[in-house]
């Protein structure tokens, strides 16, 4: 039979040096953004600990490896980024919107984060494996606007890749072009709704219906 061991007591000192900890790592995950917007992922390690005000064995004290620390600074900055856009969703009760509104925003990064903006157009490509459950989160919500007929589609698993390849697109385009505009972005948007079968006038009005401030 299986007998759960007793927890041992919590040190008086623990909930501080947790804190101290987490604010350190915090802090490391701000400096390892900066040095990923400025140089990009070929920077060394002395490089992200020069910018963190740290050893590079305190790093690793973090950290198993370079390639660990980059990871949790790009998701970390997308999880930034969703905890923002979800305070923009506010409000908002058309479940398309809902579906539509996290995209416009996504193309706006450049504009609303642009620290982030800047470490993504340094790795474009390994930016997907960051996504952190972004692709499962849009195929069930597509799967709640089947269920409730709001949309009627078939092949949904190749629309939504189709869905991602697009919105990724829009975003290189977005973070490398110069002449790129914000209609660009809402127009990617547009062809995204084609690809789940909302019709053109209905995509036309949801991908370029207004906004929120986007300035505050």
């Amino acid at each position: 039979m299986f007998v759960p061991t007793r927890k041992k007591p919590t040190p008086p000192n623990a909930g501080r040096k947790s804190a101290y900890v987490a604010r350190n790592r915090a802090a490391l995950l701000r400096a390892s953004q900066r040095v990923l917007a400025e140089i990009g992922p070929e920077a060394s390690i002395d490089q992200f600990a020069e910018a963190a005000e740290i050893s590079v064995s305190t790093i690793y004290k973090h950290f198993d490896n370079k390639e660990a620390l980059i990871a949790a600074a790009y998701i970390e900055a997308f999880h930034d980024w969703e905890l923002w856009a979800d305070e923009q969703l506010k409000g908002i009760d058309d479940p398309l919107e809902d579906l539509v509104m996290p995209m416009r925003l996504f193309l706006r990064v450049k504009k609303t984060h642009p620290v982030y903006a800047a470490m993504s157009a340094r790795n474009l490509a390994d930016i997907p494996k960051y996504f952190h459950g972004t692709e499962e989160g849009l195929v069930e919500h597509i799967a709640e606007l089947m269920k409730k007929k709001i949309i009627e589609i078939e092949s949904p698993a190749i629309r939504i890749r189709s869905i991602s390849a697009c919105l990724l697109a829009g975003l290189a385009d977005q973070l490398l072009n110069p002449t790129a505009t914000e209609k660009d972005a809402d127009a990617t948007v547009e062809v995204i709704l084609s690809i789940l079968g909302i019709s053109p006038a209905k995509a036309k009005k949801l991908a370029h219906g207004p906004m929120p401030d986007l300035t505050k």
